[in-house]
């Protein structure tokens, strides 16, 4: 098992979900190519390398607590060459120093180490169970502590979730 302390895989904040496109593949050689939308998700692919990345993202759609006037955090999965299925939140506010965030889907629930404005599943094991647990869930509640101000939940419906996975194995080529 892998573990992704300390890795960086977004170089930007994000304040909105369409700056997540751009900040996602900024270290890209190529724009990243729109795969679709399927219900609140939105999957893309750009070439990385001599490979291909895919991702879907989706924004919260409902938030409770923080700043008014915040931006919702946003769940991405990232398809990579040697590392399919990365799990990782996106908040539009910086996490705590040494906090962690939480999800929940349905009756089961994940710890994410953060860095700065992002956080990642402790290795691949938890993606993969994330994953399966998104495609049969309903929404994902996202629960942190902002380095400013208290508590936040967010919640990211998993409307259109399974298609958008769909559309991002196919085109990086992820059998499931």
């Amino acid at each position: 098992m892998r573990n992704r302390k300390g890795r960086i895989m977004f170089r930007r904040p994000l304040a909105v979900l369409a700056v997540l496109v751009v900040a996602l593949p900024a270290h890209a050689q190529d724009a990243p190519k729109r795969l679709g939308k399927s219900g609140a998700w939105e999957a893309y692919v750009y070439p990385e390398g001599g490979g291909k990345v895919c991702y879907m993202a989706a924004q919260a759609d409902r938030l409770q607590g923080g700043d008014k006037g915040r931006v919702g955090s946003a769940i991405a999965i990232t398809h990579r060459p040697k590392s399919p299925g990365e799990v990782s939140l996106i908040a539009g506010y910086g996490f705590k120093k040494e906090s962690e965030a939480e999800i929940q889907i349905g009756g089961m629930k994940h710890t994410f180490f953060t860095n700065g404005k992002s956080a990642w599943a402790k290795d691949s094991k938890a993606d993969g169970a994330i994953v399966t647990a998104m495609i049969k869930g309903r929404e994902v509640t996202v629960r942190a502590v902002p380095n400013k101000g208290g508590a936040v939940t967010d919640s990211v419906p998993l409307s259109g979730f399974g298609d958008a996975l769909a559309a991002i194995d196919k085109a990086c080529g992820v059998k499931r």
